[in-house]
């Protein structure tokens, strides 16, 4: 009987470990905190600014988030993100951007920054979680005049704009491939019937090609069509990503 109670503890104490274990990894699957995008870039007039998007989880109507950002000066500051509307179920999209000004010498240590290192604090529930890029903090370093990374999304908008009767925009892209195809897919009467585009490889979006950035243009867009919808599709390595605005598709108005 000792035996019996024996095994049938163990058993259970390997089912708890089991349970354990699983939580633990289904735990660390889940990221509250995720970089959607960040980017350096050169105002025409010689300012610099430092922008993002962050992706974090809803898990309480209060919650802060933070970038935590060094411009290799030796020193570590905060900036504080702000929301900016829902993303996909149970996730938020919150933005950050500042930038240094010649008028009131808003952040200086911006201005001679050649790469910004950072991560991303999110405060929420008295609990902490940080996205560090896995330990190695993400890094965005001046490239021509403007040096985008991507964190949790393959694929994103970048601008888009009706002129005259021209469709245009830009769209970013990790370079996970050589070979990739990346396509507009459009309306311009709410859907009743859809067009695709392909858009064509601009440049490389930052210094070690990480990111790569594409446009597209579609012309003769007829003088009636005063909005148009669309998404976007990234096919590399045999897998298709879409950016469709979190479900809601992307809207453009003349």
């Amino acid at each position: 009987m000792y035996g019996k109670v024996k095994k049938l503890v163990s058993g259970l104490c390997l089912v708890a470990m089991f349970m354990l274990t699983f939580a633990q990894a289904a735990f660390a699957s889940d990221q509250p905190v995720q970089l959607i995008s960040a980017n350096l870039y050169i105002y025409k007039f010689g300012y610099v600014g430092f922008s993002g998007k962050v992706d974090v989880s809803n898990l309480s109507p209060q919650k802060n988030v933070t970038i935590h950002y060094t411009p290799g000066d030796g020193t570590w500051y905060d900036t504080d993100a702000s929301y900016e509307g829902p993303a996909e179920a149970g996730h938020e999209k919150w933005g950050f951007s500042i930038s240094t000004n010649s008028m009131n010498n808003t952040h200086p240590e911006l201005a001679n920054a050649e790469t910004i290192q950072f991560a991303i604090k999110y405060e929420v529930n008295g609990q902490t979680y940080w996205d560090n890029n896995n330990g190695h903090n993400y890094s965005v370093s001046r490239y021509t005049e403007s040096s985008t990374i991507l964190g949790k999304p393959n694929v994103l908008r970048s601008y888009d704009e009706i002129s005259q009767d021209t469709f245009l925009g830009g769209v970013y892209v990790k370079n996970l491939g050589f070979s990739k195809q990346v396509k507009i897919k459009y309306t311009t009467d709410n859907w009743a019937t859809t067009k695709e585009a392909d858009a064509s490889f601009s440049m490389p979006a930052n210094s070690d090609d990480s990111v790569e950035a594409w446009h597209f243009t579609v012309d003769h867009i007829a003088p009636s069509v005063s909005q148009i919808k669309y998404a976007i599709s990234y096919t590399v390595n045999g897998q298709t990503y879409w950016d469709n605005n979190y479900g809601q598709n992307y809207t453009v108005s003349r």
